[in-house]
């Protein structure tokens, strides 16, 4: 059974200086139907970075997410959150990452004060705090004012901004976007950005997958390429990867007889 070390936070008082990288993987692999959507990705990730994820539709990135937010299981290799593996630990692993996926995962039938309470719940947050906390989250998120409007008659954009509330109500040390600027407005953009500093700032590590990257690309320490479920390149600080990636090599002319 793999160690297990437990911090409260990579910046908590009193933690050695030495913490243990806030994500590692080795020869991490998931197969679909026998596909590899992942292949092998072997990296780590110091904590407090924001890395960025790009490659193509199909190239393993939501997929890592999932694996690192416990909602699947690896076919083989390892994944370990804050040195605490996430097969073999996964109630602990979800009490320290917060994961925003392209579903919300919202109630349509509760309203959003309702969602977020549910979810302090689920959280474990003490009832005489969650109230004032779910209070201050839909302030943030800009969602106080439709707090008693049911989720189902939501915009896009809206939806979007209550399940980042989720997110926020968590307090992870490991925060997982999928995808995050999607059918958010202007004010909700510079929101996100808001929040991914803050996270740099204090610690938290995010790793972002994203198509379009004009947002992120500012606040990213590193930027991660997938391509076929593995690895291609890194760029950046706060991240290794093995063997050391390398951009796929470009096809080779080949010259045809007349």
């Amino acid at each position: 059974m793999p160690q297990t070390t437990i911090y409260s936070s990579p910046r908590s008082v009193g933690a050695p200086e030495q913490l243990p990288p806030a994500v590692a993987t080795h020869e991490l692999a998931r197969l679909f139907g026998g596909h590899p959507a992942l292949a092998g990705v072997s990296l780590t990730v110091t904590a407090g970075h924001c890395v960025l994820l790009v490659g193509p539709n199909g190239a393993g990135k939501t997929t890592l997410l999932r694996i690192l937010a416990t909602a699947i299981r690896p076919s083989f290799g390892t994944a370990a959150v804050d040195g605490l593996d996430v097969a073999a630990h996964p109630d602990l692993v979800r009490s320290r990452v917060a994961y925003l996926s392209h579903a919300t995962g919202l109630y349509d039938d509760l309203t959003a004060r309702e969602n977020l309470v549910f979810a302090a719940t689920m959280l474990g947050l003490e009832p005489a705090s969650s109230g004032g906390r779910v209070g201050e989250v839909l302030d943030e998120v800009g969602l106080a004012e439709d707090d008693v409007l049911r989720v189902r008659g939501f915009s896009a954009g809206m939806r979007r901004r209550l399940a980042l509330g989720r997110v926020l109500l968590a307090r992870p040390s490991l925060v997982l976007l999928d995808e995050p600027f999607a059918a958010l407005d202007p004010a909700g953009i510079q929101l996100m950005e808001g929040l991914l500093d803050r996270w740099r700032r204090s610690g938290v590590t995010a790793l972002v997958a994203a198509h379009v990257t004009e947002h992120i690309a500012a606040h990213a320490d590193a930027t991660v390429q997938l391509q076929g479920g593995a690895v291609v390149r890194v760029t950046g600080d706060g991240v290794v990867a093995w063997p050391p990636a390398r951009e796929p090599a470009a096809p080779r002319a080949v010259e045809v007889a007349p």
